[in-house]
């Protein structure tokens, strides 16, 4: 090989590491080191921190829930109105050190400006969310937008971009890792064991059953159950006479609020003389989710496998060895491998509760 030959070789070499010392110099894991880290989000656009983030503002329990379970969650200073996981959310809330930027539907810009954050996280599935962005922009303020996803693969991407954004990636892949050992050891205890129909409604008057396409879908999918409206996408509405065509072995309502008690709601329809016509009815197999049960089921990310482990335990019970209770509530911590422990939420006016119903099914 002559000497010209060599010298190109180094040559490359040498870029080659000087490249990668620079990749890991802009984008440090741990929450040490030079930066900056630069990520590319849900809009396409290219989203820096210099530092790690200090005065994070979050516009979704979900990315709340994400920041808690990453090790930063200190580094919050305002949430929404319907951020209330883990307990010490509503601690902060109740001692003055975590600001309420609104409602998860109806955020205020002004009470995000007023957080002062050096980023704001925004959910892109809400579009009062989307439409401060022009006031954000106007106001110099760093924020991410991040689609939280329908399947957990995509819930993994979000997490991943939030742990980047935040410098802690390393924090982001173990929280990963760690909810995708718990989801192989729950489908390895189903193993082969019979998959049973199910229809999951988050209302009955009138019913919004879940289709194909949707967070719970994919939660239905590794419980090993059969979704009667997978043929059907997102959340249509159906009326009871469809119920009773597609007859599933299991019917779960999940509901953050109940109008009435959810023993009284399932006593109603086995006393319904439509309703008591189902199997699922029947055989007593109705399952109401309510409080931190329900919100295991419609927020996308930490605690998703605990949905799962839920619904298996629910149409699964002889595998399980376990009879879970047809009303479930912040007491779903009992029947899942989590160390967390729920507090009661504060029960919005009824109005608020019904214009809540379409908002979440979008």
């Amino acid at each position: 090989m002559d000497k010209k030959a060599i010298i190109a070789i180094v040559l490359v070499v040498a870029l080659v590491a000087v490249g990668t010392i620079m990749v890991l110099g802009m984008n440090p894991s741990d929450g040490e080191g030079d930066g900056p880290v630069s990520v590319i989000d849900a809009n396409g656009r290219t989203v820096t921190t210099d530092e790690m983030p200090t005065r994070i503002v979050s516009c979704s329990p979900s990315l709340t829930e994400m920041v808690y379970a990453m090790g930063i969650g200190d580094n919050l200073v305002a949430v929404t109105d319907y951020c209330d996981w883990p307990a010490e959310v509503n601690d902060r809330k109740t001692d003055g050190t975590l600001a309420s930027v609104g409602g998860y539907f109806t955020p205020s810009v002004e009470a995000v400006l007023a957080a002062e954050g050096d980023l704001i996280l925004i959910d892109k599935g809400v579009q009062a969310q989307m439409d401060m962005l022009p006031l954000l922009d106007n106001a110099d303020q760093n924020y991410i937008i991040l689609d939280k996803g329908t399947t957990f693969d995509e819930v993994y991407k979000a997490m991943l971009m939030v742990g980047e954004i935040c410098w802690v990636k390393e924090e982001a892949e173990d929280l990963i890792d760690s909810m995708n050992d718990r989801l192989a050891a729950i489908e390895d205890q189903i193993g082969d064991d019979e998959m049973p129909s199910l229809a999951f409604a988050v209302w009955l008057d009138p019913i919004y059953p879940s289709g194909n396409g949707t967070f719970a879908a994919d939660v239905m999918a590794h419980a090993k159950g059969v979704n009667v409206y997978s043929d059907l996408t997102g959340w249509p509405e159906v009326a009871v006479d469809s119920m009773l065509d597609r007859d599933p072995d299991y019917l779960v309502v999940s509901m953050m609020y109940l109008m009435s008690p959810g023993e009284e709601i399932i006593s109603d329809l086995e006393n319904d003389t439509i309703w008591s016509e189902m199997s699922a009815v029947q055989n007593k197999r109705v399952y109401i989710m309510t409080g931190q049960a329900d919100n295991v089921f419609s927020r996308p990310g930490p605690r998703m496998v605990d949905a799962v482990e839920l619904l298996a335990q629910i149409l699964h019970p002889e595998v399980f060895n376990v009879s879970l209770p047809h009303v479930i509530s912040n007491d779903y911590v009992d029947w899942v491998s989590t160390d967390e422990v729920a507090e009661a939420e504060t029960v919005p006016a009824q109005m608020e509760i019904l214009a809540m119903v379409p908002a979440r099914i979008e």
